[in-house]
């Protein structure tokens, strides 16, 4: 019965985080990439403090762990938004997404390559395939501005990378509610001058429609997936946890055709095959023997898009 119910947690979150592209690229017709990150951040930055404050309770200890969110934030929120919800103005929502999949054997490559982690030739043969699979994605549509698009989405899954590495100190330390909550509250602010600048400069009056989907991104895809996964991560392995990452293009591809009237670009299978077997590659690779702990390597991290 628990696995039943952790496994339906994991399901609504990949239902979850597969829609975001979806329901940013329904914003994004009244609303600028700016407006929305500022709108989605703090949004979730409320509701998060919120949740922290009274699940946890937990206060960061030094004027050092403060500096280190505000750090983190900047990869984890202020580049992760600022270019994942640019990246959809030019690219398809299954596009996007298929970029996020490639997070952890990118992941993996980052610490590798900070040193916290150890290379081997199946490491290295897992990052290079989905780094294969990603450039192949990339090079589609250059032409229309979906391969731009699409190197975006790349370059917000690096920065994203970056920042779950560097996050991993704090996490031993603190909650993860904890964490998160800064990270977006540092988030925010760090995001107000380009949102606010956005918001000022192209006055609107968005529909209900755009209100409803901007109400779901906060709720569902940010705080509800992150609730959830955090849920099933303290109940089963990571391990576990990264095999539903698969299912979030699936989804998005499903929804997006009738939504948004998309056709997925003909590389998008070849891409998507290359870079799910090297994220598999990596995370097999990273998997230590079992001495009674679980101890997950960056590439068995389960990568969430926030």
């Amino acid at each position: 019965m628990r696995n039943r119910s952790v496994y339906a947690a994991l399901l609504g979150v990949q239902v979850f985080f597969g829609t975001l592209p979806i329901a940013i690229k329904i914003a994004l017709r009244d609303l600028s990439a700016p407006s929305i990150a500022l709108l989605r951040v703090t949004g979730a930055a409320v509701l998060f403090f919120a949740m922290q404050r009274t699940l946890v309770g937990e206060r960061v200890q030094s004027r050092r762990d403060y500096a280190l969110l505000a750090l983190y934030a900047l990869f984890g929120v202020v580049a992760n938004q600022l270019l994942y919800i640019s990246a959809l103005t030019l690219t398809t929502a299954t596009d996007a997404q298929v970029m996020a999949a490639a997070g952890p054997a990118f992941t993996l490559l980052v610490a590798i390559s900070l040193r916290r982690e150890k290379a081997s030739a199946a490491k290295w043969a897992g990052i290079a395939l989905s780094a294969a699979g990603a450039i192949y994605l990339v090079g589609a549509g250059f032409g229309s501005g979906s391969g731009v698009g699409n190197l975006l989405a790349l370059a917000n899954t690096a920065f994203y990378c970056v920042y779950l590495v560097l996050s991993r100190d704090l996490l031993r330390r603190y909650d993860a509610l904890t964490v998160v909550t800064w990270v977006f509250i540092f988030g925010a602010v760090g995001i107000l001058p380009w949102g606010a600048w956005a918001l000022s400069s192209r006055p609107v009056t968005p529909g209900a429609t755009t209100w409803l989907a901007l109400a779901w991104i906060i709720v569902f895809p940010t705080v509800g997936a992150y609730y959830l996964n955090v849920y099933a991560l303290k109940r089963v392995e990571a391990s576990i946890v990264s095999v539903f990452v698969y299912l979030q293009p699936i989804v998005t591809a499903l929804i997006a055709a009738p939504v948004l009237g998309e056709h997925p670009s003909p590389r998008l299978l070849p891409a998507g095959v290359l870079i799910f077997t090297g994220v598999l590659i990596a995370g097999f690779a990273g998997r230590k023997p079992s001495d009674g702990s679980h101890h997950p390597s960056p590439a068995d991290q389960t990568f969430v898009e926030t």
